[in-house]
């Protein structure tokens, strides 16, 4: 892309897509980094998984959505789930120990271009057929938008949460799931009583990857062999959109032929 982006209003795209469930996405960013954000209506408390890249106002977007306390849980601290953290200090923020001091740290994301990658990672993206080239976004949020001073902002997570812990939001109960391998602190939320899996990048029906630091390939390999095991029903991915527990076995097999 040459010249300035355009202007895109609304910046956000937001779909119910299962009662009390809205996924969130950011349809300008490029597909490496479109990730959907998830909003979960509970009776005490509301759940939002992942914040996107940051770039537009989420607070604003979801505020028509929000009328209980705040638990904002952090799949893994990848800027492009992890942006718009900084707009939620004042709710509970939950990520793994493991991704903790990334989330505690200013991202710099290169001013919205892919400037930010190792040329390892960018080697490894344009083999699995991304276009490495230009910006992340095809259009800005608001006019005068400073692509060259997009920052993410650090956070101070709030509780740290790992493998069996629980998150209460009232009439939904979900538990933690440390699945690494795409990232050390790699975590999801596991609804056993209705078969739901808040999956982040864990697991989504696209390109997994998994050559990015703090990547391990063998540990993906058992985290695929623990979910082809769990009775899922539905999955919410970190990118894309839901597919059923057949189809999540399908992926978490063909990953597992294709590492061996």
């Amino acid at each position: 892309m040459t010249g300035t982006p355009p202007v895109a209003d609304p910046w956000f795209t937001i779909e119910e897509v299962e009662p009390g469930v809205h996924r969130i996405t950011e349809p300008h960013c490029h597909r490496l980094v479109r990730a959907n954000c998830h909003l979960v209506k509970g009776s005490a408390r509301d759940l939002l998984i992942d914040s996107g890249m940051g770039v537009g106002r989420l607070r604003d977007a979801i505020a028509p959505l929000i009328d209980k306390p705040l638990v904002l849980f952090t799949t893994h601290a990848h800027v492009d789930h992890r942006g718009g953290h900084p707009e939620f200090r004042d709710a509970e923020i939950l990520v793994h120990p493991a991704e903790a001091e990334t989330l505690r740290t200013t991202a710099d994301v290169g001013s919205l271009t892919f400037d930010q990658f190792d040329p390892d990672t960018l080697r490894g993206l344009a083999e699995a057929g991304f276009d490495t080239g230009g910006l992340l976004v095809d259009a800005v949020p608001w006019p005068g938008f400073d692509i060259a001073g997009c920052r993410s902002e650090g956070v101070e997570p709030t509780r740290l949460v790992g493998e069996g812990d629980e998150v209460d939001i009232g009439d939904r109960q979900f538990q933690v799931l440390h699945l690494p391998g795409h990232s050390p602190g790699g975590i999801a939320l596991w609804e056993q009583g209705t078969g739901t899996l808040f999956a982040g990048d864990v697991i989504y029906d696209g390109i997994l990857i998994d050559d990015l630091p703090g990547s391990s390939i063998g540990d993906y390999v058992e985290t695929m062999r623990r979910l082809i095991d769990l009775p899922v029903r539905l999955v919410h991915g970190g990118h894309r959109g839901e597919f059923g527990g057949d189809r999540m076995r399908e992926i978490a097999s063909h990953y597992i032929a294709g590492r061996q």
